[in-house]
């Protein structure tokens, strides 16, 4: 089977030991500053970022970069039915170095679609079902030069990554706390896997600690 044309794709999270993004009131506060930095290094060499919705309506991030110099990149938000807040800062935040795309399904109305137009975003619609077809999307965003995208998603969209064995690498910062809840957000959440052995598997490459954190990196492995 002929593997897709695709940007190479970089997870990037921060979690608590056990494994949650966020706390069950959302509060996704666990990176310090050093860690930002590091994230906002390799946001600055890669051609752009991806989020899920919950991310832009919990969080209103700007998702620019601080600290490094820097050409600016794409902030691509999935959004399958276009309910991000028009007035959203992935839409009005300096647009001339971030440029933003909204990667949505054929339902999306089409006034929604007209009123992120008029705002410069740019609206690709892939997949006739609920969910943006990812798979598929792949190779459109490959075609609109983007070849490395650092996937900052919720649990969610990370989860349609897993799932369909998109990801190439993972970097992972593990913060010294636990907040346990069922309701927190976890690094990849969805149906999941019946077996351990139908996931993707990846290869320790890296290991780095300093006050109490520790910073994981992983690159995909053949099953």
């Amino acid at each position: 089977m002929k593997e897709i044309e695709k940007p190479y794709i970089i997870l990037s999270a921060a979690m608590t030991i056990d494994g949650k993004i966020a706390s069950r009131a959302g509060d996704p506060r666990l990176s310090d500053e050093e860690d930002w930095k590091e994230v906002h290094k390799l946001r600055a060499e890669i051609d752009a970022i991806m989020v899920g919705k919950g991310t832009i309506i919990k969080d209103n991030p700007k998702l620019h970069i601080k600290y490094h110099e820097h050409d600016g990149y794409y902030r691509i938000v999935v959004d399958s039915n276009l309910s991000i807040p028009i007035d959203s800062n992935v839409i009005s935040f300096q647009p001339e170095i971030y440029p933003t795309i909204i990667c949505t399904t054929e339902n999306a109305p089409n006034e929604k679609i007209k009123m992120f137009e008029a705002k410069n975003v740019k609206i690709i619609k892939f997949g006739s079902g609920p969910q943006v077809d990812i798979v598929n999307l792949m190779p459109i965003l490959y075609n609109e030069g983007i070849k490395s995208i650092l996937l900052e998603g919720g649990g969610t969209l990370n989860w349609s990554f897993i799932r369909n064995n998109l990801i190439d690498e993972i970097r992972l910062t593990i913060a010294p706390w636990i907040i346990g809840g069922k309701e927190a957000v976890s690094l990849v959440e969805g149906e999941g896997f019946a077996k351990m052995v139908e996931g993707p598997r990846f290869k320790l490459i890296e290991v780095n600690n300093r006050d109490n954190y520790v910073v994981l990196k992983y690159k995909k492995r053949d099953r």
